[in-house]
């Protein structure tokens, strides 16, 4: 009824939503983990819509941390602030501080957590990882708190958290969204094995960021991003990793060699995309909270591609693209000589962020094309050409 308690409180949160939005009027932004891929391209794309932004690089001295620097000094209305590591309280304060948002986009992914790339984590690989996000993220929080003047906090999370175990038992077709967790219907001891580190750091750290937020009292809202596979042109060498360098590896003749050597299925999305999604949900006053699965986005199904096998419609794209070359093969036979079984039960999109946010998603041959261009642009790949 008008007038009534529960009407005044619904029009208190739709302010604190709408006030929680953020644009490049409101102040400088900050954007944790720029020597990564994605971090390095949210800056970016900040840069081109008019905001200034404090990049937060762990150590500029590490040869990384130059090839980072390098980049972004040349970008315009871009501060670097050096020294801010996920495993040290504090070291975000000065950054964040007279920030309006803050894109959290760092983590400890499990090819980096070697005992050198973090070094000061304990260099056990699981720990390390589920620490970067728990740890981490703490560290974050503290820093948003101690602003007085971050208003939103976006944070990139992944598919690890959205799906998992279950995905075996779902029905050909069933396609993922924002309501579903990794954690579901899985067992606590296997979801607390090390191998599911990453998951569980994902679905934790989702959860305790979400309840910080209400902590706040409506100081600063969350919103969470959940990307599959991030792809697209590389920046700079150190950016050179994961999925992307197995691209260019197929691309350079060579095996792949993350996670392991043997085909499988890529789920793909753009990192402009992606980044672009990231700045569209800060700037947004959506109710995001009400929205289909709440405060969570599902960054997947490029193009209208949910699912392409690594062996053959990756490398048929690359063919496609560049005829001349010699292209890699991923195993598809065990050393024990049986066979692998490489199938696609579930579908991916990301309907949600292209209904609420406005997210457009470019096809994925494009994606891919311009991995294997950057990566021969910048070294990293050379050709082996066809005889």
């Amino acid at each position: 009824m008008r007038g009534s308690p529960d009407h005044h409180l619904m029009g208190f949160f739709a302010g604190l939503c709408k006030m929680a939005s953020i644009s490049p009027k409101d102040g400088p932004v900050a954007v944790t983990g720029c020597s990564g891929f994605t971090g390095g391209h949210m800056v970016r794309e900040l840069v081109h819509h008019g905001y200034q932004v404090r990049a937060c690089i762990r150590d500029a001295s590490s040869w990384r941390g130059k090839d980072s620097v390098d980049y972004l000094s040349r970008l315009a209305n871009v501060d670097v602030i050096d020294g801010c590591d996920l495993f040290t309280q504090g070291s975000y304060d000065d950054a964040f501080g007279g920030c309006s948002g803050v894109f959290h986009v760092a983590a400890v992914l499990g090819n980096s957590a070697d005992g050198k790339s973090q070094p000061l984590g304990s260099g056990d690989v699981a720990q390390d990882v589920y620490d970067g996000g728990m740890i981490g993220t703490q560290n974050v929080i503290d820093a948003i708190n101690a602003s007085g003047s971050v208003k939103r906090m976006i944070y990139t999370s992944s598919m690890a958290a959205v799906s998992g175990a279950k995905g075996a038992s779902l029905p050909k077709g069933y396609e993922w969204t924002e309501t579903d967790w990794a954690s579901d219907d899985v067992n606590p001891e296997h979801w607390d094995h090390p191998r599911n580190s990453y998951a569980k750091s994902k679905v934790d750290t989702e959860l305790f960021i979400n309840a910080a937020a209400a902590a706040s009292d409506g100081l600063w809202d969350a919103i969470t991003m959940n990307p599959a596979m991030i792809c697209g042109p590389i920046l700079f060498k150190a950016q050179v990793g994961q999925w992307i360098e197995q691209i260019g590896r197929l691309a350079g003749g060579l095996e792949p060699s993350w996670p392991s050597k043997y085909d499988m299925y890529y789920n793909i999305i753009d990192v402009r995309d992606l980044v672009k999604a990231h700045r569209l949900a800060a700037e947004s006053d959506a109710d995001h909270k009400d929205s289909h699965g709440g405060n969570r986005y599902v960054m997947h199904g490029s193009g209208g591609r949910s699912a392409l096998r690594f062996g053959t419609e990756v490398a048929a794209v690359i063919q496609e693209n560049f005829p001349s070359f010699k292209l890699g093969e991923p195993a598809t036979v065990t050393g024990s000589g049986n066979a692998i079984t490489i199938e696609s039960n579930v579908l991916n999109d990301c309907k949600k962020a292209k209904e609420v946010l406005g997210a457009t998603i470019r096809p994925v041959e494009d994606t891919i094309r311009d991995v294997v261009e950057t990566s021969i642009e910048l070294g990293i790949v050379t050709p082996q050409l066809n005889v």
